[in-house]
């Protein structure tokens, strides 16, 4: 069994922006720094193993923030990297045709197959601990789903997660 607590980053400019950030590395807002100091409040109390994170730089200032005098060993890969929305990364979200998506962006069923090879790297290397993780909204909504083995059809029946929210999940032997 693993405890998984599942986090997102905090808040950032281009959320504020309101525009496509894929791997964009994004930089926190004031409120987002506060946002990811807050979550190291929550989780001080709760005994972690290991931190596994997106290797992009909104997350890793999330990281550093919240686990701020917590040496741990922190693994960041690119398994854990939000969305690739590829030719649309750095567009306003209002400005593209959500009907013509263009062949560069991630879909979401690859998107769901990444966060499928991220439980089985965590089942892999994290076996009886208990692990922070901390990515983006979508590639987190996907990876809940893999871990609580809900289809790809209901995805949109886990509630987006709010900038710094933190869910603990556990995925079973």
């Amino acid at each position: 069994m693993i405890e998984v607590y599942l986090a997102r980053h905090g808040q950032t400019e281009e959320n504020i922006s309101r525009i496509y950030q894929g791997h964009l590395p994004g930089r926190l807002t004031e409120e987002g720094k506060r946002q990811a100091v807050e979550l190291g409040e929550k989780l001080k109390d709760i005994e972690l193993d290991a931190i596994v994170s997106s290797d992009l730089q909104r997350v890793a200032d999330t990281v550093r923030l919240a686990m701020a005098g917590r040496p741990l060993p922190w693994k960041q890969t690119a398994l854990l990297r939000e969305i690739d929305w590829g030719s649309w990364t750095g567009l306003p979200i209002q400005s593209v045709d959500l009907e013509k998506q263009p062949e560069d962006v991630e879909t979401r069923e690859m998107l769901y197959e990444r966060a499928g090879r991220c439980r089985d790297y965590l089942m892999e290397n994290y076996q009886g601990m208990r692990v922070l993780v901390v990515a983006h909204g979508l590639i987190n909504r996907s990876l809940q789903a893999q871990i609580q083995g809900i289809p790809i059809t209901e995805l949109t029946s886990i509630p987006h997660m709010q900038n710094a929210e933190v869910r603990r999940l556990i995925i079973p032997d």
